[in-house]
């Protein structure tokens, strides 16, 4: 019997990818969005039986739950949650609104948390010893290092880092066991639309005179940097390949890190160890003077 795996943030990017990949390889895909009208999710084949595409809003609690019995509705058994949708902001703290920081963590933070608790009693009622659900999240390696004019994004990705990696303990304590995984792509994906939609978002076009003339030298010089870290990217489907081994694979490996063959560096810089003899301090102070020579 075919598995069946639901896809958050379907029309695009990573999400969009992940629901061709998982098709190609026979599973089932519930394959859920804001914008279910995309052409690029419109374009895939429906008539075949193997997907769903349905609405669902992270902002919206009260859509979690139709979603989720389309779902088994039409397949039973979901196998996997892959939580992929989410968005940022770019823009200097003194610019942005606070409010528009709070629906920013109310999507990609609580809306996330929301969904996979929804998902839960399901998971603990049909995973098997021999087949454990998976809960998957898709994070970012600005959930891991700090990056100037994307404060509130990695913070929001920072928080469900913490969280997806407590979930472990408390999902692989249930018998049977829900396999918790982290998905952490790093170094930019090209085909997302993230930079387009967190530029509209954030307004950068639309800053007042008095906060162009404090940060404007300083944001066309970060954005210079960021444009060169994008010509490195991966692409989409790149990272929907590590979606689908996170999927698959029979580990209890919570981590699963993808970036460029040519990038990643600042996520090296911070996951490595430090030198002999150096204490904690040392090897963050060392980082961090390393991102300053990069952006000021």
């Amino acid at each position: 019997m075919a598995k069946t795996v639901f896809i958050t943030g379907a029309n695009s990017g990573v999400g969009l990818a992940a629901t061709k990949l998982f098709l190609s390889k026979g599973w089932n895909v519930a394959a859920t969005a804001r914008d279910t009208s995309s052409p690029a999710l419109q374009a895939l084949d429906e008539g075949s039986g193997s997907l769903l595409v349905q609405y669902l809003d992270l902002s919206k609690a009260q859509t979690f739950g139709p979603a989720i019995a389309g779902a088994t509705g039409k397949f039973g058994k979901i196998d996997v949650l892959v939580n992929n949708a989410g968005y940022g902001q770019y823009g200097v703290l003194e610019q942005l609104d606070i409010d528009t920081i709070r629906d920013n963590f109310e999507v990609n933070v609580f809306g996330t948390m929301g969904l996979i608790k929804e998902f839960i009693p399901h998971m603990r009622a049909t995973s098997q010893t021999d087949s454990p659900s998976r809960i998957i999240y898709v994070g970012s390696g600005g959930g891991h290092f700090g990056l100037p004019l994307i404060g509130p994004y990695g913070a929001s990705k920072a928080a469900m880092n913490i969280f997806m990696e407590s979930l472990v303990y408390e999902m692989e304590g249930v018998n049977p066991p829900i396999r918790v995984k982290l998905v952490c792509p790093h170094g930019g994906i090209s085909e997302t639309n993230f930079g387009q939609t967190s530029m509209q978002m954030a307004g950068l076009d639309k800053m007042t005179p008095e906060i162009k003339e404090r940060y404007g030298a300083f944001v066309e010089r970060t954005l210079q940097r960021f444009g060169a870290m994008r010509g490195q990217s991966m692409t989409a489907s790149e990272a929907a390949i590590t979606v689908w081994t996170a999927a698959t694979e029979d580990s209890t490996k919570l981590r699963y890190f993808v970036g460029p063959r040519d990038g990643g560096e600042n996520l090296r810089r911070r996951m490595q160890g430090g030198e002999v003899g150096e204490d904690a301090d040392e090897v963050d102070k060392r980082y961090i003077d390393e991102m300053r020579r990069t952006f000021l």
